[in-house]
């Protein structure tokens, strides 16, 4: 039983530490070798390496804009801690079947500390972001990190699984229908 519960633990510890030490590296390489502000085209204007500070939140949305003296900082940090606490709760009881679930749970975890580690190391800054992906050499989609990447992918992976499940859930109601009405036959 014990070894069942320890191997549940496996995949998400695994996901966590080489997620935010593949953040946390990339973030790292950025402020020590990218020029802040200033655009390196990697592939021509749709991808481009662009270190920035982002102190708002996914996407560049910021509170301060509707409530200026909002606490972004302390916001942040009780936001992520919380998050970090529910998303451990919440994967300790995934059951056994709940595979993408369980990717999707653990792909989150990288994404919170490691933006979480950017906000307590550089308070004053924000979260260090650095890709830039466009279509033009104007239209652009916001800049991101990885942990941002581990996030969306987690999102898309929880989706799907709601979605499957949804599914699943018809066709068992329709079978269910189905042997009922042959029992009333």
């Amino acid at each position: 039983m014990k070894l069942k519960i320890a191997s549940k633990w496996y995949l998400f510890l695994f996901i966590t530490a080489t997620g935010f030490a593949i953040d946390f590296l990339s973030k790292y390489w950025a402020v020590t070798k990218l020029p802040l502000g200033i655009p390196v085209k990697i592939l021509g204007e749709n991808v481009q390496f662009l270190f920035v500070y982002n102190k708002a939140a996914v996407f560049g949305i910021d509170p301060r804009y509707v409530i200026p003296s909002f606490p972004l900082n302390g916001f942040f940090f009780a936001f992520n801690t919380i998050a970090i606490i529910v998303i451990a709760v919440y994967f300790q009881a995934l059951k056994k079947e709940e595979k993408l679930l369980k990717w999707g749970i653990s792909l989150v975890m990288p994404g919170a500390i490691g933006n979480l580690f950017d906000r307590i190391v550089h308070p004053n800054l924000g979260v260090v972001d650095f890709i830039r992906l466009g279509i033009s050499d104007t239209v652009y989609w916001p800049i991101f990190n990885f942990a941002d990447v581990y996030v969306c992918a987690a999102v898309f992976l929880i989706c799907v699984h709601f979605i499957l499940e949804g599914e699943n859930k018809k066709t068992r109601q329709r079978q269910a229908g189905s042997l009922e009405n042959e029992k009333l036959s």
